[in-house]
């Protein structure tokens, strides 16, 4: 059975896939800030090693202290959980009943909490690809649902919500006697959204989930919390799960809290970057992207040549990890989501999506044939394939393997591979390949028929 949340951020999966570790793959799929953690947050998990011999302190009120202080909230209305997608599964175990409306598109592990318990999925149909609050309203009134969902600004589109819409939901799901969860998990790093967590202690039906992870730059480190009615809080206290934060995570949490300067100067440096990465994707031929509010934005691909899945495969080459969208429901076309990143990272991005467009009209079948040959050390038989239709194929038995780059950055080379240059290989090649379209094709399947031709052909 096929995982039903995907996410970004996979770049140890991916290492493990290409050969190039970890610490030199740019992801771009994992939408957290490039310029975390905070050195004070490093500095205070070092000098607290001491502290894995004994367990967290189990009412955490240190931690509910700050965040509340934070977020300019009572530490009654706080509660807290292993990062913030723990926290959906949590709160929907414990207070949901019946089914989840669910506005599209949106975040994955919502539906993934809801078929772990057993509930109904309504989804609303965005407008366009905007969430349709005025839908969910409707579906709330004619199901009389658990809860409705709602990301604001929304993943994956990072389109920030009307306040006024959202407490419209809330006020018509009370009436409705069903819980509405906000997950704010990106408000920090993003432009004029407004946050509900002030005003959750108001309502006997609203969660607002909110991360420390994302803002701060840290998310192998699992902490996140949520604001609510501190009736509801005292709820999910009762069966919550004791030691749900680590020592490591709460020390972390709290020396975060105190860097307001550092999490204002990275804003201002990701809205610099953030224009001239927008503004750079715009001059490619091929790819349309789309405004966004959040430290994200989609890219639209369709004109491009590429499936997402193809070019994410293909950035691969350049140690560049992107976020394919092609599972997320609701979305109808074709896009990748782009996290801002570094200056430096940046550049090596839209190095890499200048090349692989350009080299549109020389891919397989419409390879030309080489008249130098000097692409590779040694003889070579064929040059029928000279841009092999397998790259990137990350085998280090034929001989490609990945170097830097001069500009930054890794790209996989083939300079050391002529497997794909012998005849018999190239016969067999093009036999297998006939008729693919080797823009939309799914790479796995292409390496498939890479595999199998090599294991009749071997190098």
């Amino acid at each position: 059975m096929d995982t039903i949340a995907n996410h970004g951020g996979d770049t140890f999966e991916v290492s493990e896939k290409i050969g190039l570790p970890p610490e030199c793959i740019i992801d771009f799929s994992s939408s957290v800030n490039p310029y975390g953690p905070p050195p004070r947050v490093l500095d205070s998990i070092k000098s607290s090693l001491q502290h894995i011999k004994s367990y967290p302190n189990r009412p955490y009120q240190r931690l509910r202290e700050g965040i509340a202080n934070y977020a300019g909230v009572e530490p009654e209305e706080v509660i807290l959980g292993c990062g913030s997608a723990e926290l959906i599964h949590s709160i929907t175990m414990r207070f949901v009943r019946g089914s989840m409306v669910l506005p599209l598109p949106t975040f994955s592990e919502f539906e993934a909490a809801a078929a772990a318990l057993g509930l109904e999925v309504r989804p609303v149909e965005p407008c366009d690809l905007s969430l349709n609050l005025d839908g969910a309203i409707e579906a709330i009134k004619r199901e009389r649902a658990g809860c409705v969902v709602i990301c604001n600004p929304n993943n994956p589109t990072g389109e920030v919500l009307e306040t006024k819409k959202i407490l419209e939901l809330v006020e018509t799901a009370a009436d409705a006697r069903t819980f509405v969860i906000v997950d704010e998990a990106y408000y920090e790093l993003s432009e004029g959204a407004e946050t509900l967590a002030n005003l959750a202690g108001e309502f006997s039906n609203l969660f607002v989930l909110r991360s420390l992870t994302k803002p701060f730059g840290f998310p192998g480190l699992r902490v996140g919390y949520g604001v609510c009615n501190p009736g509801l809080a005292k709820k999910f206290e009762a069966t919550a799960i004791s030691w749900r934060v680590g020592i490591l995570e709460e020390v972390a949490a709290l020396s975060a809290l105190e860097e307001k300067d550092f999490l204002i100067n990275s804003k201002k440096m990701i809205a610099y970057e953030k224009n001239n990465l927008y503004e750079g994707i715009k001059s490619i031929n091929g790819l349309v992207p789309l405004p966004s509010r959040a430290n994200f934005f989609m890219v639209d691909v369709n004109r491009s040549g590429f499936s997402p899945k193809s070019l994410r495969w293909k950035l691969l080459s350049y140690g560049v990890l992107v976020r394919d969208l092609s599972s997320v429901k609701g979305l109808r076309g074709s896009y990748i989501r782009l996290s801002v990143r570094q200056g430096h990272e940046n550049e090596v991005l839209l190095d890499a999506l200048r090349n692989l467009t350009s080299s549109m009209g020389k891919l397989f079948p419409n390879n030309p044939v080489c008249a130098e040959r000097r692409c590779h050390s040694g003889w070579v038989e064929d040059c029928r394939l000279c841009f092999c239709p397998f790259y990137p194929c990350f085998d280090i038995t034929t001989g490609g393997k990945f170097v830097e780059r001069e500009a930054g950055g890794y790209v996989w080379s083939c300079k050391d591979c002529s497997w794909v240059h012998r005849k018999d290989v190239a016969d067999r090649v093009l036999q297998e390949l006939s008729g693919f379209d080797m823009c939309s094709v799914d790479p796995e399947k292409l390496l498939e028929v890479r595999r199998r031709v090599l294991g009749e052909l071997h190098p």
